[in-house]
């Protein structure tokens, strides 16, 4: 029937752990592989994990489940942009990336909020 008027609070060292491992899996990644392609990979798992566990579990609103996985896949993917060697005059392509990954975990995060809410309960 789930909490009608109790609201969770969020365990955010929880998550910063979660986002740390993710955080150490890319950082490893990009010294393992030299192709691009494969480095979102590690941190995309642990993200499609967790929102695989917040839909399982059927206690985080979109609200809630958007913010842990933006805060998840943000500092799970920040090492990926540090470790990318840019010149001084390459300042626009760092950011352009920069905005690539920002705006396609914002996404992919709006998506997994979706798929992660809890359902409609009717009383």
């Amino acid at each position: 029937m789930g909490n009608l008027f109790l609201k969770e609070k969020e365990n955010w060292w929880a998550w910063l752990l979660w986002s740390l491992i993710g955080a150490s899996l890319s950082f490893y990644s990009s010294y393992v592989t030299e192709q691009v392609h494969y480095l979102f990979i590690p941190a995309s798992f642990l993200l499609f994990g967790l929102i695989w566990w917040m839909n399982y579990s059927k206690r985080y609103e979109f609200s809630r489940a958007f913010k842990v996985l933006l805060f998840v896949g943000s500092i799970s993917f920040a090492p990926l942009l540090y470790t990318q060697n840019y010149a001084l005059d390459e300042l626009t392509k760092l950011f352009v990336d920069t905005g690539f990954v920002f705006l396609s975990l914002t996404l992919v995060s709006l998506m997994g909020a979706l798929i992660a809410k809890r359902p409609k309960q009717y009383y």
